[in-house]
């Protein structure tokens, strides 16, 4: 099987959408699969900042275990 951790950044933008999705991990088959969770999301609340939506960015490990 298959193990590993990937890094994920990512921003959800001032409209709650996923953008700027990037990857670090082990193995390309990971990566790809972590970019595709990510990117299936759905639309998220914005972040609020003196009450207006700005853009937040995202920074999480994920970790397969695929037996």
């Amino acid at each position: 099987g298959i193990k590993g951790r990937v890094f994920v950044q990512f921003e959800i933008n001032s409209k709650g959408l996923i953008s700027g999705i990037r990857t670090r991990g082990p193995d390309k088959t990971l990566e790809k699969e972590a970019a595709r969770i990510i990117a299936s999301l759905p639309k998220m609340k914005p972040g609020m900042q003196r009450g207006q939506a700005v853009r937040v960015p995202y920074s999480i490990p994920i970790n397969f275990m695929i037996q």
